[in-house]
């Protein structure tokens, strides 16, 4: 499988021009040598045939300036492997930009299997090759001397943030909690053994590599996962309540986020974001069958959360670093009005209900946290206010046994935690709770107790109190 694509901006480096060697220095250029890494890396069983060539060989050669490489991958038994490569360094990218990851890693040419590609010609394709050496034993890579120098944009570009969620959190009908981790191969899922018990420990789940996932439970309480990347949208869910798991199925195409709400008869409705605005689609009839995709507008690639107002409407509200809109069902029948205008954009956002149905949305941006709230449940909303904590936080929000809303903020280097001291909104002091790391979940036990689960270079770990409303234990890693 290609290695795993950094989230570039739409900036991109020029196809690089033809230029042959000239001068001898045969030492591998760092390009080379790092190219050579990510590539034998991402494909096992793969081999390194050379990147530097003698000065008296024959012939001219960017082997002898040290900026080729030929990778040992052969047309009989890996052609799915070069193919793989190939597809992923000329796919166009999100942006528009054709040959994308070619030009950003300065690959001047490629010989492959009697043909040759040449980013001064993109657009002729591959055309026949007629030298001497068939190259169907490896793929012959040369490159530009800004690519051999790790001067390109893979290596330099500023790269957008990772913003996709990793983790989801449930609840199975008989109260065990389940986590969901998604990697880069695939989403993995451990879950308690018994209710506040022992966990499993990680198992394959299967589904889309770098996925973006959410969770949610059918009325009849089966968990339902959706996942989805850039590529594709699946979705997979409990066959029995508590029970086994069904079979992947595809459920839409590629986008950039998701989130998942219940409508007040039950009915799941899924949201889902790309680069034309926001979609959903949802259950005809509780549990049963889904309705096709419909375009909800919106902003573009938008970081979404989904509410139920006290009433049963849904409630959805979309952030980009730019924008932040806000839309909701007109009535329970499941019409939408026109996209508003909610705020400026920022990094994460997360909404929660406080004890009296009034609704509550959190956004992070470089300031810290910030929030605004329905004056009366279902209704008009308050301005936004500054909340203090960690600036360009990801963020959760829970309701405490008692009613309280709680709210954890975790950047790349902290995390903290605040709550409502009592029903009537008011919020402590932002304490802090461990270190950073990339995203944050969290839930109530049936018991009350608060949970919260988060990932980060050491891997996916836990936290969760003694008692409802009181004390936490220490980390544990899941």
């Amino acid at each position: 499988m290609a290695p795993t694509t950094p989230d570039f901006g739409p900036g991109i480096d020029p196809y690089a021009p033809y230029d042959p060697q000239r001068d001898c220095d045969p030492v591998a250029k760092p390009g080379l040598l790092a190219f050579r890494d990510l590539i034998l890396a991402a494909y096992p069983g793969t081999t390194s045939m050379a990147i530097s060539r003698a000065c008296g060989s024959g012939g001219q050669s960017e082997h002898k300036e040290g900026r080729a490489w030929d990778w040992g991958v052969s047309v009989h038994s890996q052609s799915h492997l070069a193919d793989d490569l190939i597809g992923w360094l000329h796919a166009t990218d999100r942006h528009g930009n054709p040959h994308a990851l070619a030009r950003r890693f300065g690959i001047m040419y490629m010989i492959w299997n009697r043909r040759i590609w040449m980013a001064n010609r993109p657009d002729a394709g591959w055309q026949p090759y007629r030298g001497a050496n068939p190259h169907t034993d490896h793929i012959h890579f040369s490159f530009s001397w800004a690519g051999a120098r790790k001067e390109t944009s893979w290596w330099n570009a500023p790269v957008v943030p990772d913003r996709r969620q990793r983790l989801a959190v449930g609840m199975s009908a008989d109260g065990r909690v389940e986590v969901f981790h998604a990697a880069i191969d695939q989403i993995y899922h451990t879950y308690q053994v018994e209710v506040g018990g022992a966990w499993s420990g990680w198992r394959a789940f299967g589904g889309p590599p770098s996925a973006t996932i959410a969770l949610s439970a059918a009325p009849d309480g089966r968990l339902e996962l959706f996942a989805m990347n850039g590529q594709t949208f699946m979705h997979r869910c409990q066959a029995k309540v508590s029970g086994e798991w069904a079979d992947w199925y595809t459920f839409g195409g590629g986008g950039k986020h998701l989130a998942v709400g219940s409508n007040h008869d039950g009915r799941l409705e899924v949201f889902a974001s790309n680069s034309t605005g926001v979609h959903h689609r949802w259950h005809h009839t509780p549990g049963v069958t889904w309705h096709d995709w419909r375009p909800l507008g919106g902003p573009a690639d938008a970081r979404l959360a989904v509410a139920p107002a006290s009433d049963g409407r849904l409630e959805v509200f979309a952030l980009t670093d730019g924008i932040f809109q806000h839309t909701c069902q007109t009535d329970l029948s499941g019409t939408w009005r026109q996209w508003v205008d909610f705020g400026l954009g920022g990094e994460h956002l997360a909404v929660g209900t406080n004890h009296d149905g009034r609704l509550e949305v959190f956004a992070s941006n470089s300031f810290g946290v910030h929030h605004r709230w329905q004056n009366t449940p279902g209704g008009d909303w308050h301005d936004w206010r500054p909340l203090g904590g960690p600036a360009d936080a990801r963020l959760a929000c829970v309701s405490s046994h008692d009613g309280r809303l709680e709210v954890f903020a975790m950047n790349d280097d902290l995390l903290q935690h605040n709550c409502q001291v009592d029903q009537s909104g008011a919020w402590r002091t932002w304490q802090d709770f461990g270190g950073g790391g990339y995203f944050i979940q969290a839930l109530r036990n049936r018991d009350g107790r608060l949970e919260i689960v988060a990932n980060n270079p050491g891997g996916v770990h836990h936290r969760w109190q003694h008692q409802p409303g009181s004390a936490w234990h220490d980390w544990q890693p899941l």
